[in-house]
Order: C-alpha cells, then sequence, then structure tokens
C-alpha cells in the first residue's frame, strides 16, 4: 500500500509553532539528504522561505518583548500568584465557611491551569476569562467572604495595564511585522506541500529512503497535530 504523508493544516500553528514544526521536518530532510529522497531543488528553495520566516520570527519577538511589557507582565504574574497563595492559605482556615469559600474558587484557578506560563497574549485572554467567571454570583460571595476582592480588583487592574501596553506595541509595529511574517509564512508553506507531492510521487518508482523519510514526517506531524489540537482544545485542568 503507498505511504501517504499525514495532512496538516498548517495555517492553524501559532507563528513559533509554526517554525518550530519546519524546522523539525528541515532536519528530516537533512537526514536522509535532498538529493537521495529527490527533493533538492525544492529543498533549496523550501530552505530558503524557511530562513526569511525566522528573520520575520526575529523581528517580531525583538518588536513585542520590550523591558516594559517584561516588567508589567512580572506584575500581573506577581499578583496572580499572590492570590493563588492567600486561596491556597486559607483552604487551611478553622472557620468552616472560609475554608469552603477558598475551595471553591481554588478549583476555578485550577480549571485555567498554570496561567503565568501561557504566552503573553494568552495569558492575558485566560486572565480576562477568569475575571469574567468570577463575577458569578457564587464566586464573588466566596471572594467577599475571604476578603479577597481586592486581590482580583487588582489582577485585573495589571492585566488591563499589560493589555494597554500590548496594544500600542503593536499599533507602532503590528501591521508591518504581521504583514511580513504572513507572507514568509505562506511562502515556506507553498514549497512545503510541493515537497509532499514530490515525496509522494518518489513512492511510485521504489525508494527506501523515501519510505524511511515518509514514516518520520509522519511521527513528526502527529506530535504537531496533538499540539495544535491542545492549542484548540477547551481549557484543561492543571497544576497551579
Amino acid at each position: 500500500m503507498k505511504s501517504i504523508i499525514t495532512k496538516i493544516d498548517l495555517s492553524k500553528l501559532k507563528n513559533e509553532t509554526h517554525v518550530e514544526f519546519n524546522e523539525s521536518i528541515k532536519r528530516l530532510f537533512i537526514k536522509f539528504n535532498p538529493q537521495t529522497v529527490g527533493i533538492d531543488a525544492l529543498y533549496n528553495l523550501y530552505s530558503a522561505a524557511l530562513d526569511k520566516e525566522l528573520d520575520s520570527l526575529d523581528f517580531i519577538r525583538k518588536s513585542e518583548i520590550t523591558s516594559i511589557i517584561s516588567e508589567q507582565d512580572r506584575v500581573r504574574d506577581n499578583i496572580y500568584g499572590g492570590l493563588v497563595d492567600s486561596l491556597k492559605g486559607a483552604t487551611r482556615h478553622f472557620d468552616p465557611a472560609y475554608s469552603a469559600a477558598a475551595t471553591l474558587l481554588l478549583d476555578v484557578f485550577k480549571h485555567y491551569g498554570n496561567i503565568p506560563r501561557k504566552t503573553l497574549d494568552d495569558e492575558t485572554a485566560a486572565i480576562k476569562d477568569l475575571l469574567r467567571e468570577l463575577q458569578q454570583p457564587a464566586l464573588a460571595a466566596a471572594l467577599e467572604t475571604l476578603g479577597f476582592t481586592n486581590w482580583v480588583d487588582k489582577l485585573a487592574a495589571e492585566n488591563a495595564a499589560f493589555e494597554q501596553l500590548m496594544m500600542q506595541r503593536y499599533e507602532q509595529t503590528a501591521d508591518k511585522t504581521q504583514y511580513r511574517m504572513k507572507d514568509t509564512r505562506k511562502e515556506t508553506d507553498k514549497y512545503y506541500h510541493a515537497i509532499v507531492s514530490q515525496i509522494e510521487n518518489m513512492v511510485l518508482v521504489g525508494n527506501a529512503a523515501v519510505d524511511a523519510l515518509i514514516r518520520e514526517m509522519n511521527t513528526v506531524i502527529s506530535r504537531f497535530k496533538h499540539i495544535l489540537a491542545q492549542e484548540k482544545g477547551e481549557r484543561k485542568e492543571g497544576n497551579l
């Protein structure tokens, strides 16, 4: 039966994941020798396109990650961590009402996983989702019971301040950088798909190296399809 390279929607991968995927695939091409598997001409074009994509990603990173943004991220992480630690401590309170309120709230926080370890934009979105959920009557009452409403208000303020800084940075650089990244990604994808077609055509002439390459490519693709599924999936409970 003819080996087929597993399909993956590269357009759904985040910029850094997209680069990581293609770097993994490029390493396989080098391992099996582009000339041996009959893709040497396309490989050169693919490699050059990926180099341009890497340059675009570096430009985005330098544009977005400034010292002031990093400092504001640290501030909101400290507020979030302090709130979580306070909730953990309150679960051991001698008053059952306090302990029950803390446990209820901590379960909600666990549902969002380790928010500070998310990417900058994902962390902002996760905190906003969390803050909306904490407005539910039962959870708002639990915060009042514990006297932790001020913690939540502070987290909301610092998260809003971070989001504003990012928006200011986007206004200065986003149009230029995102347009550049979009174009370079498209070029990389174009040559990737051309190579996939060429490799699958090579199967027809019989080539052990091609068969082995396809098996390893499918292993890599399977791993990144799992990453993609996680990025698209619902929030999962994780460690705080």
